[in-house]
C-alpha cells in the first residue's frame, strides 16, 4: 500500500518558483516551447512523474498534448480523444472544475477508464482546465504513478501555472502577428484580454486599444501623448516615468509593475512591458506595449505571504500550548515519588496528570480534526437531533471553563425546541467551540449568552458575549487556518486558532452557515449558526443512554516498544481485574501468544523488526488466535492508517492515548470463557 502522506508546499519556494518560471517564460514566443518550459519547471519543482499542459478542441472532442514532463514514466505527448481520460473528467473540465484523483485504483470515477490509466503509469492525478468564454480550450495536469495526497498548495500553483502557460502563448502569438504586419496591428490588438498600447520613436502615446479604454473608463484619446501618467497611482508616478525614460534612452525592455485607476475607481496591479521596434538598420522606430491585470496575482502573493507569517505564528503558538501541560505533568510525577504513602496527594496528582493529557489530547485532536473535516475525510452519521439535549450537552463540556472564569451564562431556548438532521457528536463539538471560545475571550465576570431561535425552515445557534470583540481587519478571517486573537496573559491554555475553522467546515457539511458579528474592540462579539429544521414528520427522539457496561476479566496481551506505555497500560488494566502481560518486541509477542493465547490483542503499529500490521498477519495465521480480538492502538489515526489496519485484521483503530470508555465497551463484549 503507497503511503498517502506528503508535506506541504512550502510558499515561499512557491513563490519563488512563480518569480523564477515567469522569467523563463519571458523571452520565449513559440507555443511548444512555452508549455514544454512551464511543463519540466513545475513538474520537477512538485517531483512529480509527470507534468503535461494540452490544447483542447471541444469541436471533435480531442486533447493535443505538447508539453510534457516525465520522470521514470514514459511520454504521452500526442492527440488523445477526451472520453480516454472517463466522462466524469470531462464533465468536470467543461464545467471549470479541478479534477482530482488520489488513487486511481479505489477511485470510483475512473472504473469505466482504469486500463487506460495503468497503461499510461496514472495512478493519481489532478488536472487544472482553462476556460475562455465558457469554453474548454486547454489544460495542465500532474500525474503519479503512485497514490498521492494532493495539497491545495499545490492545485492552487498548477492553476496559477495553467493561466500562465494560456497567457504566455496568446501574448506570443500576438506579438508575432502584430510584428508580421502592421495593418493587422489593430483588430488583433482590440482581440486581446490585455491592455496594449504604442508609440512613437520618442515615447510620445499615440495608440491605446479598446480594453484600455474599457477598463480606465477615460475618453478616447485623453491619454495621448503624456497624459498615460496620470491615471496611475500617485505614490507610482515617479517610478514609472524614471523606468520609461530610461527606457528610452538605452533601448532596453520596460517592464514595471504599478496600480492603475479602474473605472470603477480602485487602484488595480498591473504590469506595463513595452518593447522596442527597430527598422533595418537597427534604429528604433517605434515601442509596442501591454498592460495586464495582475492584481489577483498580487492579491494572491500577499495571501502566501500572510499565510506563511501566520503559520509561523501558529507553529509557535503549538510549542507554547503543548510546553504549558508538560510542566504539572513533570511536576505531578516527580510529587507521585515523594508521597508514596499519602493517599490524598496521589490523587491529586493522579487527578493533575489526568487533566493535562486530556488537554494535550484535545489539543492533538484538533489538528487531526480540522485536517480530516477541511479534506473531506469524515463522513457525518446523520440523525434527527433536537436541539435542545444538543445544547445541554455542549454547555456540559464547555461549563468547567465558564464556571472558572466567573461568567454568567444565560439560556433562551425556543418553545419548540427545533430538530435538525446532523451528526449530534460534531454539532456539540460545534456549539462547544463557541461556547469555549466566548470564555477565552471574556474577562472574569463576563456574560454569555446562548438563544436557539427558530426563522422560518431555519433553526438558529447564537452564541453572544461580551469580551474583547473583534477588530475590523480581522473579522472577515476568524474562520481562517490559523488566525486567531490577541491572546492575554490570563489566558494560559487558549488553544490553537483551529476551532473556529473546524466550526465553519462542520455547519458547512451540514448544509448550514455561520456569521461572526462584532462592534469593535472591547464590544464583545456574536456567532450565528444557521442549520436547515427538519419536517415534522420526519423528526425521530435521539436513543436513550446506554446501560452500564458489565466488564469481565479477560486475558490481555499488550505490544508496544515503548516500555512506560505499555507497562503503565498494563499496571491499570491489571488494577481493574485483567490477566496482562506485556511484549515490547513482535517476536517475543509471537512466543508469548503461542505459549498462551489471550483473549484480546493490544497492538502498537510502529514496532521494530516488524511493523504492527505484518504482527497482526502473523498472530491471525495461529489457530489458538482465531477467536482473539484485535485491537490498534497508535499514534497514527488518519483515514488511511484505519484502513490499513482492517485490512491487516483489527478489529478496533485506537489513537494515543486509549480512550478507556470505548475499551471498556470492547472488553464487555468478549466472549465469556
Amino acid at each position: 500500500m503507497p503511503e498517502l502522506t506528503q508535506s506541504p508546499l512550502d510558499e515561499l519556494a512557491m513563490y519563488r518558483f512563480l518569480l523564477a518560471l515567469d522569467d523563463a517564460m519571458r523571452p520565449l514566443l513559440a507555443p511548444q516551447d512555452i508549455t514544454q518550459t512551464a511543463a519540466a519547471m513545475l513538474g520537477d519543482f512538485l517531483k512529480v512523474n509527470r507534468c503535461a499542459y494540452a490544447h483542447v478542441d471541444e469541436e471533435f472532442g480531442t486533447f493535443t498534448l505538447t508539453g510534457d514532463y516525465t520522470a521514470d514514466v514514459p511520454s504521452i505527448v500526442g492527440r488523445y480523444r477526451s472520453e480516454d481520460f472517463g466522462s466524469e473528467f470531462v464533465r468536470l473540465s467543461q464545467l471549470g472544475i479541478t479534477y482530482v484523483v488520489q488513487d486511481a485504483e479505489s477511485d470510483p470515477r475512473v472504473a469505466d477508464v482504469r486500463p487506460s490509466y495503468r497503461a499510461a503509469q496514472i495512478r493519481a492525478v489532478v488536472s487544472v482546465p482553462v476556460l475562455k468564454a465558457g469554453r474548454f480550450v486547454a489544460g495542465m495536469a500532474l500525474h503519479q504513478a503512485e497514490a498521492r495526497v494532493w495539497h491545495a498548495q499545490e492545485i492552487k500553483l498548477l492553476e496559477l501555472v495553467a493561466n500562465r502557460c494560456w497567457e504566455s502563448i496568446e501574448r506570443s502569438r500576438v506579438t508575432q502577428v502584430s510584428l508580421e504586419s502592421e495593418a493587422k496591428f489593430r483588430t488583433i490588438a482590440n482581440a486581446m484580454p490585455q491592455m496594449v498600447w504604442s508609440t512613437l520613436a520618442d515615447g510620445f502615446h499615440d495608440y491605446f486599444n479598446q480594453q484600455w479604454y474599457d477598463f480606465t473608463g477615460v475618453p478616447q484619446g485623453s491619454t495621448d501623448g503624456a497624459g498615460w501618467n496620470g491615471i496611475f497611482h500617485p505614490d507610482d508616478q515617479n517610478a514609472a516615468w524614471a523606468r520609461w525614460r530610461h527606457s528610452l534612452a538605452t533601448g532596453e525592455t520596460y517592464e514595471i509593475e504599478y496600480r492603475l485607476r479602474h473605472h470603477s475607481g480602485q487602484y488595480r496591479w498591473v504590469l506595463g512591458r513595452a518593447l522596442p521596434v527597430h527598422d533595418e538598420n537597427g534604429a528604433i522606430v517605434r515601442w509596442m506595449g501591454t498592460c495586464t491585470d495582475i492584481h489577483a496575482q498580487k492579491q494572491a502573493e500577499d495571501d502566501l505571504r500572510n499565510m506563511n507569517a501566520r503559520k509561523d505564528e501558529f507553529l509557535a503558538m503549538l510549542a507554547h500550548e503543548l510546553r504549558n501541560p508538560l510542566a504539572p505533568i513533570a511536576s505531578a510525577a516527580h510529587l507521585l515519588k515523594l508521597v508514596k504513602a499519602d493517599p490524598a496527594r496521589v490523587e491529586q496528582a493522579s487527578d493533575i496528570i489526568a487533566r493535562q493529557v486530556r488537554h494535550m489530547t484535545a489539543l492533538v485532536d484538533d489538528l487531526l480534526d480540522v485536517s480530516r473535516v477541511t479534506r473531506g475525510l469524515i463522513e457525518l452519521e446523520k440523525y434527527p437531533v433536537d436541539l435542545g439535549s444538543l445544547v445541554a450537552s455542549a454547555i456540559e463540556q464547555a461549563r468547567p471553563l465558564i464556571k472558572s472564569r466567573g461568567h454568567v451564562l444565560n439560556l433562551r431556548m425556543h418553545a419548540s425546541d427545533p430538530v435538525v438532521q446532523g451528526d449530534r457528536t460534531r454539532l456539540v463539538q460545534v456549539v462547544a467551540n463557541l461556547l469555549n471560545n466566548a470564555a477565552k475571550y471574556t474577562a472574569q465576570g463576563g456574560e454569555i449568552t446562548l438563544a436557539v431561535e427558530l426563522h422560518g425552515s431555519q433553526a438558529r445557534i447564537v452564541v453572544t458575549d461580551t469580551g474583547i470583540g473583534i477588530e475590523d481587519k480581522l473579522l472577515p478571517h476568524v474562520f481562517d487556518l490559523f488566525t486567531q486573537g490577541a491572546r492575554t496573559p490570563d489566558r494560559t491554555q487558549g488553544g490553537l486558532g483551529l476551532g473556529l475553522a473546524l466550526v465553519k467546515s462542520i455547519v458547512t457539511l451540514h448544509g448550514g452557515t455561520v456569521q461572526a458579528e462584532s462592534a469593535g474592540p472591547g464590544k464583545g462579539s456574536r456567532f450565528t449558526i444557521a442549520l436547515p429544521v427538519l419536517a415534522e414528520e420526519a423528526a425521530a427522539h435521539e436513543a436513550a443512554a446506554p446501560a452500564a457496561l458489565q466488564v469481565r476479566p479477560a486475558r490481555l496481551l499488550i505490544v508496544d516498544d515503548n516500555v512506560d506505555a505499555a507497562e503503565s497500560l498494563g499496571v491499570l488494566l491489571r488494577a481493574e481485574g485483567h490477566a496482562v502481560r506485556v511484549a515490547t518486541d513482535p517476536f517475543q509477542a509471537l512466543g508469548m501468544a503461542l505459549a498462551d493465547p489471550p483473549d484480546l490483542y493490544v497492538l502498537d503499529i510502529g514496532l521494530p523488526n516488524m511493523d504492527g500490521y505484518e504482527l497482526s498477519r502473523r498472530l491471525h495465521a495461529q489457530p489458538a488466535s482465531a477467536d482473539a480480538v484485535f485491537v490498534a492502538l497508535t499514534g497514527y489515526g488518519q483515514a488511511h492508517d484505519r484502513v490499513l489496519s482492517k485490512a491487516a485484521g483489527f478489529d478496533h483503530h485506537f489513537v494515543k492515548p486509549l480512550d478507556m470508555a470505548r475499551f471498556h465497551a470492547i472488553l464487555a463484549g468478549l466472549p465469556q470463557r
